[in-house]
């Protein structure tokens, strides 16, 4: 990364710091690209222009135009690691989504590059149908914790579970109980859902609870998470 921009004194502009980004990145990942003809053009339309509309978008819904000092360079790891996701192959929906949680970051006073890395590593590779069950989660935790009648046979908090998904109302995509089975395994795996582990008999299937790193996510990325299922 030493052949990142480095933040000079003053404000920073947010485009032209993400384009300086993305043009030092193009030279990291792309090493002699101008030798490489239409191969290298390609790459560079979805590995770095395509990523930078979208990021500067994101950022400028956010009302994100000028940096301190402080926040460009906080900015300059996170808007890093978003590149590098693009370039790993990341879909357009999930890059959407960091770019969403990136600008989060921005907006705090006590803004973390480390809690962006560790989103990016926690989301990396899901799949549109996995991004509408994390929608469909909190639909239903939502609404549960809503419902003092619904909620009357919870314990200490609202769970899911992959038979209570399939016939939620919020499951407008009819995803079917082994899909959803499916789905809660992998969140679980990446650390966004907890597995109740607890035997007992009046549990016919596995409960889940969600995470930290859930809530965090619904908290700084709502808007790409729903935005995800077209309502």
């Amino acid at each position: 990364m030493n052949n990142l921009p480095s933040p000079k004194k003053g404000a920073a502009d947010v485009a032209k710091l993400t384009t300086g980004i993305a043009g030092s990145v193009a030279g990291i990942f792309l090493p002699g690209a101008s030798v490489l003809g239409p191969i290298a053009s390609f790459a560079i339309e979805k590995w770095i222009n395509r990523p930078e509309k979208i990021l500067i978008e994101e950022l400028k819904r956010g009302n994100i135009e000028i940096l301190t000092d402080e926040k460009a360079a906080t900015f300059i790891p996170m808007a890093y690691r978003f590149f590098e996701a693009a370039k790993e192959g990341e879909y357009e929906h999930n890059l959407r989504l960091l770019a969403e949680f990136l600008k989060s970051e921005l907006e705090i006073e006590e803004h973390n590059p480390s809690s962006f890395a560790r989103m990016a590593r926690r989301v990396e590779g899901l799949s549109l149908d996995e991004l509408k069950v994390i929608a469909l989660i909190d639909a239903s935790l939502t609404r549960i914790s809503r419902s003092s009648t619904e909620a009357s046979h919870q314990t200490e908090r609202p769970f899911v579970s992959a038979h209570g998904l399939a016939n939620d109302p919020n499951n407008r995509e009819r995803f079917d109980h082994f899909l959803l089975q499916e789905a809660l395994n992998e969140l679980a795996a990446r650390g966004l859902l907890i597995a109740d582990g607890a035997s007992r008999l009046s549990k016919p299937e596995e409960y889940y609870y969600a995470s930290r790193s859930f809530m965090e996510l619904i908290e700084k990325a709502r808007n790409t998470v729903k935005g995800s299922t077209g309502t």
